[in-house]
């Protein structure tokens, strides 16, 4: 190889500059993937909490409160029972 054409193989002189612009770009990309992964996980912990705990406010009614709404239903159905006109039996 003569002397012109390392010269021309050596490369522009920003190339240093260049592959420093690379492994910037390079750590920014990788630090936005883990930024968007990181943010994905709150995301997903967030909602699976805020889920458990709305469906920890849903409880069952206690027995006492069954046997309450069962005993309110039985007397509003004698309450009908009661002002129900009387059909008159066919003579």
């Amino acid at each position: 190889m003569d002397a012109g054409c390392k010269i021309r193989h050596a490369g522009s002189p920003y190339a240093e500059d260049r592959m420093q612009i690379v492994d910037i770009l390079l750590v920014l990309m990788v630090w936005a993937v883990w930024v968007v992964l990181a943010a994905l996980l709150f995301f997903f912990l967030y909602w699976t909490i805020r889920l458990a705990i709305r469906h920890e406010k849903r409880r069952l009614p206690t027995p006492r409160e069954i046997a309450d709404q069962e005993r309110r239903e039985r007397m509003a159905a004698e309450r009908v029972a009661q002002y129900r006109p009387r059909q008159r039996r066919p003579k």
